[in-house]
């Protein structure tokens, strides 16, 4: 079994919907972020991850800690994801630019959010978190 380690973000607006993004090829809907490059941290990482994927620029003072997960990965074989999970709450009005992997995005809400197949890590760990700040 192959292990990734990987840095990824809760994007939250003012309403408290959830930004979840999906890769080219995937069926897939995930969090913003990616594998951490051996010289980075997981700070680094999601906000080097988060401006690549989706255009937006997060400092680590907007950052909060929220955990760590551990769970399959949906887009590699034999492979354990280890996650570490940061919030990021925006709250201007903002539209992803879609960059990289990236083909398309959702804001999911309470009456959308069952449309949508969830990447493992997000619907282990973050799902039943959310849906309490609904």
């Amino acid at each position: 079994m192959k292990h990734i380690y990987i840095a990824s973000a809760v994007i939250l607006n003012s309403k408290n919907e959830l930004l979840l993004v999906r890769k080219k090829g995937s069926k897939y809907f995930q969090l913003t972020g990616g594998k951490m490059e051996s010289d980075e941290s997981e700070i680094e990482t999601v906000i080097r991850e988060v401006k690549e994927e989706i255009g937006l620029n997060v400092s680590m003072d907007q950052l909060t800690y929220l955990g760590e997960h551990q769970t399959q990965a949906v887009n590699e074989i034999n492979t354990i994801v280890h996650g570490s999970i940061f919030i990021v709450k925006i709250e201007n009005v903002f539209t992803p630019i879609i960059a990289n992997e990236i083909e398309e995005y959702v804001w999911l809400n309470k009456n959308n959010y069952t449309q949508y197949t969830w990447a493992h890590l997000a619907e282990e760990f973050v799902q039943p978190w959310w849906l309490k700040l609904l």
